[in-house]
């Protein structure tokens, strides 16, 4: 049985005393805390911090609507499609639920409100200086994780770094910082929770790997946001100095080698698992995990890679992202076997065993007839199993059936921290960093390519590993090739093609894909249609032939009427106008209508890289006198 240590959550016994009226009217009460009487112990820090902790770490929800940014529940990405959910259109107005939605502003600062009132508490304390540094530098690395999530979604905001008295109203009304000041202000939190926070602060609990790792994240995004989109995006924008951006380059890079030189973690020989156990205590490839327990609290994420219908389904580029067992790209691999004839029976054949982790190896196609289908479905005929334990669905578990599934959630994985190190060892050396070496690949893709994985039913049992990058003057190679992929994007030099490649398949439906495209400038990616008008890969699932599949239907004519109704139309490349849909890749019903289209440079476009800033708070400010500058290109009341 799965051992589990809940949090402790308490405050401290109060000791009661006799007293006089006079002493009733004129202290505090003897039965309740207080401001003053609360700040006493470490035990009382732990207590108000815990409050934190829900903020950041949402792991794989409650229940079936949310999934904390796994699975489906990223934004603006080319890896999933999400079957009338999720953000498949660019909105329109600052007036739809992509802007309506506050949270994220009043969140975030009400962390940075409890943070700074523990910060002003902490040195009137009667603990230790070991105590106090440690607890400050907790209520630090809070603070830049919520100005942190602020930065991504409204870029520069007002900074509050210390208690507000509501009579300071210049103070609370002070406008926006930029993005870079707010960006160094994080930084400098993150340094000092580095240098304090404890190795080891008990089971369940911050400690200074787990602070290493997300400031790994924070500032990579911080540091390439900056260099991809300047101060702000629009006209007005202007280049970020290099010095600016090696320092929080160098952030990301301190914070990922805390963890990489602690030797407390490790790539093993899973992938699958590190999705799908009840357990990860003591796992060495993860750092920071959500923690479920059956009669407790669960979630039902696993019941959508069961039998489920998938509320949506990976896309066709997604698939093509990942490499020949070879080490090389589908358009340069002599190992791929779907040049000709991209079905899955095809297409899947030699290839980076994590697809075999990730993707289930046959075509469930949701609504389509003539053909039903025991597993999940998806929209796009590709079905998840990432978070699928394949041998409790094989003995017919509940936990892949409903939401009661204990499945402990990874929240930071150290593949993650290693991918941040090498993107930043990268990106700092374009900047007049340290220039990137052999060693920089060794110590991370390298790292995750000596994995071991088998794929699940195959008998015998094959261990499959994927060979090694070589740095070969500006490019990458495998096994003396240089790597040439006739995919890459012109704009990103082959080097960091491949980095950013690895990054999208190792954390493939984590929550991440969203947040690298916002921060590499790469919206386009997203676009649904090319200028030919023509579908797009992230917006095509498999491919097709219905001759594969008797039986199967795609679509039913009304005997009577004549009417036909469609329930999967194939676009094939071959002949664009769909004359014969006998064969192609699917095409979801749903993204028919209104498809996504982002023009590069066009701030109508380019606006969507920030959210427009909270209709509510322009409006609080307005009235009391004072001025919060909007993002560029969405509408200004203060123009009106």
């Amino acid at each position: 049985m799965k051992k589990k240590n809940l949090l402790y959550i308490g405050c401290a016994l109060l000791v009661s005393s006799l007293c006089s009226c006079e002493d009733f009217l004129t202290k505090d009460p003897q039965d309740k805390q207080t401001n003053d009487t609360f700040w006493q112990t470490e035990t009382s820090l732990r207590t108000y911090a815990q409050d934190f902790y829900s903020s950041f770490y949402t792991g794989y929800g409650t229940d079936y609507t949310i999934f904390g940014g796994f699975y489906s529940g990223d934004d603006f990405f080319d890896d999933f499609l999400a079957d009338g959910g999720g953000y498949v259109y660019f909105p329109l107005t600052e007036k739809t639920e992509y802007n309506a939605v506050t949270s994220t502003w009043t969140n975030n600062y009400s962390t940075i409100y409890k943070a700074n009132v523990m910060m002003e508490k902490i040195p009137g304390m009667s603990i230790s200086d070991e105590a106090k540094n440690h607890w400050m530098g907790v209520a630090r690395y809070f603070r830049a994780m919520a100005y942190s999530a602020l930065l991504k979604v409204y870029g520069g905001v007002p900074r509050i770094d210390r208690v507000v008295d509501p009579a300071e109203e210049a103070e609370l009304y002070k406008d926006r910082s930029s993005y870079l000041e707010i960006a160094k202000f994080v930084l400098e939190d993150y340094q000092y929770a580095l240098a304090n926070v404890r190795t080891d602060d008990t089971q369940r609990q911050v400690n200074r790997y787990v602070v290493g790792a997300y400031m790994s994240r924070d500032m990579l995004f911080h540091a390439t946001w900056l260099k991809y989109h300047g101060s702000n995006i629009g006209p007005t924008s202007e280049p970020v100095a290099n010095a600016d951006l090696q320092e929080l380059f160098q952030g990301a890079i301190d914070g990922a080698e805390v963890v990489m030189n602690s030797n407390q973690f490790s790539i093993g020989d899973t992938y699958n698992a590190l999705f799908t156990t009840d357990d990860l205590a003591g796992n060495r490839e993860v750092i920071w995990y959500r923690e479920y327990t059956s009669g407790v609290q669960c979630n039902a994420l696993m019941s959508y890679n069961g039998k489920e219908e998938e509320r949506g389904g990976i896309t066709q580029d997604a698939i093509e992202s990942y490499l020949c067992s070879d080490g090389l790209p589908i358009g340069q691999s002599p190992l791929y076997e779907g040049a000709d004839d991209p079905s899955i029976q095809n297409a899947f054949q030699n290839r980076d065993p994590r697809l075999y982790q990730t993707v289930a190896d046959s075509i469930r196609l949701t609504a389509v007839t003539g053909i039903s289908f025991a597993s999940s479905r998806s929209t796009t005929g590709y079905a998840c199993k990432k978070f699928l334990n394949d041998e409790w669905y094989a003995e017919d578990s509940p936990y892949c059936s409903n939401i009661n599934s204990p499945v402990d959630a990874p929240c930071m994985r150290y593949a993650e921290v290693l991918l941040n190190y090498v993107e930043a060892r990268y990106e700092i050396s374009r900047v007049g960093g340290a220039a990137f070496s052999q060693s920089d690949l060794d110590r991370t893709i390298n790292e995750l390519h000596d994995r071991q994985l088998t794929k699940y039913g195959e008998n015998p049992q094959v261990a499959r590993t994927m060979p090694h990058v070589t740095l070969s003057g500006s490019n990458l190679s495998v096994n003396g090739t240089v790597i040439n992929d006739p995919a890459r994007d012109p704009e990103v030099d082959p080097i960091l093609w491949e980095i950013r490649r690895e990054r999208r398949v190792e954390l493939l439906l984590e929550g991440r894909r969203g947040e690298d495209l916002r921060r590499w400038a790469k919206y386009e990616y997203l676009n649904s249609e090319d200028a030919a008008g023509n579908p797009t890969k992230s917006f095509l699932g498999a491919y097709i032939k219905l001759s594969d599949y008797p039986g199967m239907n795609i679509s039913s004519k009304d005997p009577e009427t004549g009417e036909v109704t469609r329930y999967a139309s194939l676009y094939n490349p071959q002949d664009p106008t769909n004359a014969d849909s006998q064969e192609g890749y699917v095409e979801p019903m749903f993204t028919q209508d209104d498809i996504r289209i982002f023009r590069k440079g066009e701030l109508d476009s380019e606006r969507y890289y920030l959210r427009a800033m909270p209709d509510g708070q322009m409006t609080n400010y307005k009235d009391r006198g004072y001025r919060l500058t909007q993002n560029p290109g969405w509408p200004d009341p203060y123009e009106d």
